[in-house]
């Protein structure tokens, strides 16, 4: 009898654990291995608990949504103006896009030569040529978002791929790149440390366009871009000197990180999505302390 009810106990055990549901894995596009969305991504997973998160490295915000609308992500981080890009050739696709969450806001850098006679984004002109990176990377989403957002003012404005060093040592030369556009958060090291190193040749300009901030919408409707400021001082060998002494605070777009979610998933998967949840919520103060150091 002893040896009946053992074998009973043993095969409802079995079957409890073949109807266990293995939970589901949450994979999540981010960027370069070397970027702060990547790095980000672990941090996330790290504070996901049961939940597996799979950290997947890409090459940026549209092909996050390209990967997302293809069925091979399930949630990606992104800057907010490559919803309004995205959305400008398969507006349909945002419709299966859920925004999650922000992570931390960048500002748009916007570098040029010091003899150029630029002061402010909306001095660029077709005499003007701006390095705003290759295809897909985070300046040159942030330009075409420009361009369809203000066609008439940016349209005319020459662009080239180089970025990083490079771009910056062809501003600093001014032959023929006269500005380079950058996209980060504040003390990031490239600004801090690479952009400075320059300052004798390159100077910070202001990037705020209220015109364009104001018409830069998603096909949902949502405005991509808000405004920001470098405080006085943050970067002293390339702002603008002060009217009596120091530099000046510029102000600047500012551009959301954003945590957007594959809608299938999260209808799919709706408890292990509150725990994503959590989960992001507890990774943010640790993210934002790698995207924006405070020195």
């Amino acid at each position: 009898m002893r040896a009946q009810l053992a074998a009973l106990a043993f095969v409802l055990t079995s079957s409890t654990a073949a109807l266990a549901v293995e939970p589901p894995a949450f994979r999540l596009c981010t960027g370069s291995e070397s970027g702060n969305y990547f790095r980000a991504g672990h941090i996330l997973k790290s504070k996901a608990g049961s939940l597996k998160v799979e950290v997947d490295p890409t090459q940026g915000s549209l092909d996050n949504l390209d990967k997302i609308t293809a069925g091979q992500c399930d949630g990606a981080f992104v800057q907010s103006d490559a919803l309004l890009v995205y959305s400008s050739k398969n507006a349909a696709a945002l419709s299966t896009i859920e925004r999650a969450g922000v992570l931390y806001q960048e500002q748009v850098h916007l570098l040029c030569n010091r003899a150029a006679g630029i002061a402010r984004i909306t001095d660029l002109g077709k005499a003007t040529t701006v390095a705003v990176g290759p295809d897909g990377s985070g300046g040159r989403t942030t330009w075409d978002a420009f361009a369809l957002a203000d066609k008439k003012h940016f349209g005319p404005v020459n662009v080239d791929t180089r970025s990083g060093v490079r771009a910056l040592s062809a501003v600093a030369d001014g032959s023929q790149v006269q500005c380079a556009l950058w996209v980060g958060a504040l003390n990031a090291s490239f600004i801090k440390n690479d952009a400075q190193a320059q300052g004798d040749r390159v100077v910070l300009v202001r990037s705020d366009d209220r015109e364009m901030v104001g018409s830069a919408k998603d096909a949902r409707g949502q405005p991509v871009y808000g405004y920001g400021e470098i405080p006085a001082g943050t970067y002293p060998r390339i702002q603008p000197s002060g009217a009596l002494y120091g530099t000046k605070a510029l102000d600047t777009i500012a551009v959301d990180a954003l945590f957007v979610t594959a809608l299938p998933w999260v209808n799919a998967n709706e408890r292990p999505y509150d725990q994503l949840l959590r989960a992001f919520t507890a990774a943010k103060p640790q993210i934002q302390a790698i995207a924006q150091p405070q020195n």
